[in-house]
């Protein structure tokens, strides 16, 4: 499967980052929870963990933390039915790893072109078993299916913007610090944000490429592509051709260094292309690959557009005393394909594990 084999090698450097080899979380030196005040009981005594991003990084983190009794699991995500840009492929491994249903996919595609400059395809999809597939979805639909099963087992879903972190000086050290986070909590159907603030024991970041926790944590930068996407209305008749069919366009009109493509969703098709050295010239490249598919999208109808960064590489820092990077956040994207739906979720639930094993379930908080 051409997907599954591509995303393996940030696998390794995810595993790193959160196992019993690590130098993050795992070699720090577990607290005793600090004590109550005199009115609380010993049911009173929990850590509020922060998890900031609704994403599938995010979602599969606070997942793992609300499951613990002693720990108190906020979910923020500014926008709960946001539609990230994203091709939206996930490989097969995903689906049953992670529990989700065959409802979350819109396709299951089983046939994949590579298409070269001069239009020759090649089929690389050969691979496939007849019961294997790469899924397509929409990230409303996935990323909904994730958080409401976090928030189904207690974690508490916010809908606000964090916008800055109050970092403590001792916080590596001293295990009564705690973290302000300042965010703004947005009501259904308003645009205007109420200013608040929450303090915290222990913060995961999985807020994206332009991630609030990683500037407040001096996380280092990486290089970026931008993606964009059209989501494109075709005729049943056009939208037969990809029912079980992906492409993928190379050539410099498309991307010097990336690729176009065109994936099918549940009744468009999702067309767009990346680059992280000429990214001025996105839209150029965008209409070349609308060029490039012709008359298998001609005369679609243009539904939405979409534009996300998608990292290069991944941050220089990923733990910093109690916070913690995951997904796009942390860089966990493969560079050549842009794909990062599994290892976001796989981070995310990862790092949950971790902290987890090290809190005793709530009875401990690590430090650095």
């Amino acid at each position: 499967m051409k997907f599954t084999l591509l995303t393996l090698s940030t696998l390794a450097t995810t595993i790193a980052a959160f196992t019993p080899t690590s130098s993050s979380f795992v070699k720090t030196t577990p607290v005793a929870h600090r004590a109550a005040s005199s009115s609380s009981t010993s049911l009173d005594m929990k850590y509020k963990v922060a998890v900031v991003g609704g994403g599938p990084s995010g979602a599969c983190a606070a997942e793992i933390f609300a499951q613990e009794k002693g720990i108190d699991t906020v979910l923020f995500e500014r926008k709960m039915d946001n539609a990230k840009p994203c091709g939206g492929a996930i490989p097969l491994c995903m689906i049953g790893e992670f529990d989700i249903p065959e409802s979350t996919v819109d396709r299951k595609v089983r046939r994949m072109k590579l298409i070269s400059p001069t239009n020759v395809e090649v089929d690389i999809g050969d691979t496939l078993q007849p019961n294997e597939y790469i899924g397509m979805c929409r990230r409303e639909i996935m990323d909904k299916f994730l958080r409401d099963r976090a928030i189904s087992y207690g974690a508490e879903a916010v809908q606000g913007l964090v916008t800055s972190i109050d970092v403590p000086a001792d916080h590596r050290s001293n295990e009564n610090s705690r973290y302000t986070l300042h965010y703004q909590e947005y009501a259904e159907g308003t645009s205007a944000g109420v200013p608040k603030t929450m303090d915290v024991d222990l913060i995961v970041g999985a807020d994206g490429a332009n991630s609030r926790v990683a500037k407040a944590m001096d996380a280092g930068e990486y290089n970026f592509a931008i993606a964009f996407q059209e989501r494109i209305k075709i005729s049943e008749e056009k939208m037969k051709f990809y029912e079980e069919m992906a492409e993928m366009y190379v050539g410099d009109d498309v991307s010097p260094d990336f690729y176009g493509w065109v994936f099918p969703k549940y009744d468009h098709v999702g067309v767009g292309t990346g680059t992280v050295v000429n990214r001025p010239a996105i839209k150029q490249y965008q209409k070349a690959i609308r060029d490039r598919a012709g008359e298998k999208i001609a005369g679609g109808k243009i539904i939405k557009v979409e534009a996300h960064p998608i990292p290069e590489h991944y941050r220089p820092r990923r733990v910093n005393g109690r916070m913690a990077l995951v997904g796009d956040a942390a860089g966990y994207v493969t560079k050549c394909s842009g794909e990062g739906i599994y290892f976001a979720a796989k981070s995310g639930r990862m790092a949950a594990e971790a902290i987890v094993k090290l809190m005793e379930g709530g009875k401990r908080l690590p430090t650095q």
